[in-house]
């Protein structure tokens, strides 16, 4: 008897532990006919609720990589769970300040990275397309999840694509776009 329940609350565990690392890696995006999209979660960063690199660094740890590429952006990598973001600050005020800088794009290819639906890195097209339904191509690069922008001439735009590689997904790409104005 004891050693049954002892196997079960192993067994809960083991099964509530592959939940929370599934959600480390999980890209949770939504799109919208009218408006533009949001961007949920990367893993445990969160830039619908807080896109500064500060909430980045606290989901990912130490970065590998950090530069400035222009007065008002900056790339930051972090290569243990394979993702690299660009940060913006458009309002003026450095973007490689852990307060300043506001997601504006970013890239998933570590192995681990999973959409919400499902698909994986390493997942062929079929499988996408049977995740994704409507995501229509681009290249080599499929619209996953749109939005809808009024910024200049109205457009859609990817709000979560895939690019493919070889028949098979090799990363995702994020439009954030939370740097402002």
């Amino acid at each position: 008897m004891v050693a049954r329940g002892l196997l079960l609350a192993c067994a809960v565990l083991l099964v509530s532990a592959e939940s929370a690392l599934a959600g480390e890696f999980t890209i949770d995006a939504r799109g919208s006919a009218d408006s533009m999209g949001r961007v949920l979660a990367i893993g445990d960063f969160k830039p619908r609720r807080n896109p500064t690199l500060g909430a980045a660094l606290d989901a990912y740890g130490v970065p590998s990589s950090k530069r400035r590429v222009s007065r008002v952006s900056c790339k930051v990598g972090w290569n243990g769970p394979g993702v690299k973001v660009l940060f913006a600050n458009l309002g003026g005020g450095g973007p490689c300040g852990a307060d300043r800088g506001r997601a504006q794009t970013a890239r998933a290819f570590g192995a681990r990275w999973r959409t919400a639906k499902g698909l994986r890195i390493g997942q062929s097209v079929r499988r996408l397309r049977s995740l994704y339904p409507d995501a229509t191509r681009h290249g080599d690069t499929w619209w996953l999840v749109t939005g809808f922008s009024q910024i200049g001439v109205p457009h859609r735009y990817p709000v979560l694509s895939a690019t493919v590689r070889g028949g098979t997904v090799g990363s995702f790409g994020l439009q954030i776009l939370a740097a402002g104005d």
